[in-house]
């Protein structure tokens, strides 16, 4: 469940320390205003994704909104969510998918690649990929990003813990320090050959 506000104070304090933008999953309506005084991104999570109250105060607001497609959701329910956001007049959205909810028990969820073209072919908004929270883990974080950039998603979303073994949650999907150096080593030839066809193009 997180810490709350006092957890928003922490993330905003360590965001203007090392330069970096705040992104915080928001559960309610009522703390969106709160959040904005610490976060730089609004997360509308998968369990949220058809939450209308909360997407319409969403898009109310001038903040980018960072949205997770729902467990068991379409293709064409993540854009109709994203629409409901936009049609209160917010368009900086960023769809996500996060896998979705299958019979199969080898990865967490079933991460759904084949939604990056559709979004990207079907929607103007910037597609990212969640890889930790679609495989549930740790070994198969970098060949599932690999696959997101090839199909041409424009965001990598990865979570990284000083500590894995000592984390509160999730530790089995979480990188150290060291495997998240290794994870981006391994995207650099993918992200230098699409600078390349950029480039050629």
């Amino acid at each position: 469940q997180g810490l709350g506000i006092e957890g928003l104070k922490i993330l905003k304090q360590v965001a203007d320390e090392l330069d970096m933008a705040v992104v915080s999953e928001i559960t309610t309506p009522a703390n969106i205003e709160v959040a904005l005084d610490y976060v730089d991104i609004i997360q509308i999570g998968a369990r949220n994704m058809q939450n209308f109250e909360l997407l319409k105060e969403a898009g109310s607001i001038d903040r980018p909104v960072w949205l997770k497609r729902g467990l068991s959701a379409t293709v064409e329910e993540l854009i109709y969510a994203a629409e409901y956001i936009h049609s209160r007049g917010n368009s900086q959205i960023i769809l996500c998918e996060r896998g979705i909810r299958t019979y199969e028990k080898a990865t967490r969820n079933t991460l759904d690649i084949s939604s990056v073209p559709i979004l990207k072919k079907e929607t103007h908004l910037p597609v990212a990929v969640d890889v930790t929270h679609s495989t549930g883990r740790r070994d198969l974080l970098l060949p599932a990003a690999k696959a997101a950039i090839a199909i041409g998603a424009d965001v990598v979303m990865a979570e990284v813990h000083p500590d894995p073994a000592t984390a509160l949650s999730d530790s089995a999907q979480q990188m150290d320090i060291a495997q998240f150096r290794e994870f981006m080593d391994g995207l650099k030839p993918l992200l230098n050959l699409n600078k390349q066809a950029a480039a050629i193009k």
